[in-house]
């Protein structure tokens, strides 16, 4: 559909005097005269109907529409900028990611070791975003992301990446007052929840025959993180994945009090992207160097044929 749009060249314009509050000096960095600016400048305050500058020689003042119409310009010309990048290093054999990743899955895991990335793939770039909900790839603001869950995302390819499997943890002060000897003595303890995992508890009390109504659900949070800084701080006993609690478990910060208490939920860890993001080199890297990674961390699930998801009704 056409669209009657100004030119990049009168945005450009625009944006350059709105920050230097200046045409002759937005002509500077432009290399184009004052007038060029100015003439540029009108034209597009006609198109849009609007006074944009207030003429102050030797300098424009910004009017309020200026100001609001200037930061989704400036929002437009940086997202036009990061697309020639990524075409421009797609065609020398590199590229940009987007991906959009749990937001403690980010933070503790895949963030520390983007460095290692690097070194195997100089040319690729990754942009991470986080959210705990399902990203919506027909915005196409992403070509990937981590997802956790039953292995469903409507119109996405999935490749599984490795299972999720839970664990009780505690701080050892905590234990000092209220020991944590058997199972049982669970409901002796507040036990920390995940918004997005509530059933946690539930579902391993039931696995061990425990009743579920003498639990203590104690607070609600909203991240992992927030769980495990939550744990530390000995507000609770908290339920999380095995591989997000390495360091703690490590330094001592928090311990296993029942190292036999390890949970499969039967969800997983998933590498999503839409069918448009079949065969992007940045995408194929990144597949490439997550799946060695995680054989040699000894997580990877072992699933080697994506599957697709129905669309959604």
């Amino acid at each position: 559909m056409a669209r009657d749009l100004p030119s990049i060249i009168a945005l450009q314009a625009f944006e350059a005097a709105l920050r230097h509050e200046s045409f002759t000096r937005a002509g500077q960095e432009l290399h184009r005269s004052q007038g060029a600016i100015s003439r540029q400048v009108a034209a597009l305050e006609d198109r849009l109907g609007l006074l944009l500058f207030e003429r102050e020689p030797p300098r424009v003042r910004p009017t309020p529409a200026a100001m609001d119409f200037g930061r989704k310009v400036r929002g437009v010309l940086n997202r036009l900028s990061a697309i020639m990048l990524e075409i421009e290093t797609s065609a020398a054999g590199g590229g940009v990611l987007d991906l959009g990743v749990l937001p403690t899955f980010g933070t503790r895991w895949l963030i520390p070791r983007i460095p290692g990335f690097h070194e195997s793939e100089p040319g690729v770039s990754i942009n991470l975003t986080t959210r705990i909900a399902p990203f919506d790839f027909e915005a196409g603001d992403l070509d990937a992301a981590i997802h956790h869950g039953e292995g469903f995302w409507p119109g996405a390819r999935l490749e599984r990446l490795m299972e999720d499997e839970v664990l009780v943890v505690a701080s050892p002060a905590l234990l000092q007052g209220t020991p944590l000897h058997s199972p049982a003595d669970l409901h002796n303890h507040v036990l920390l929840q995940l918004e997005s995992r509530l059933t946690g508890w539930g579902d391993l009390l039931r696995k061990l025959g425990l009743p579920t109504r003498d639990a203590r659900l104690g607070p609600r949070f909203e991240h992992h993180l927030m769980v495990i800084q939550a744990a530390i701080a000995g507000l609770g006993i908290a339920l999380l994945p095995a591989f997000l609690v390495v360091p703690e478990l490590e330094a001592g910060t928090l311990i296993q009090p029942l190292p036999e208490l390890r949970m499969r939920t039967g969800r997983a860890y998933w590498l999503a992207y839409p069918q448009r993001s079949v065969g992007l080199p940045a995408l194929e890297a990144f597949r490439t160097w997550l799946r060695a990674r995680l054989k040699q961390e000894g997580l990877w699930a072992g699933d080697t044929s994506p599957r697709s998801s129905p669309k959604a009704p």
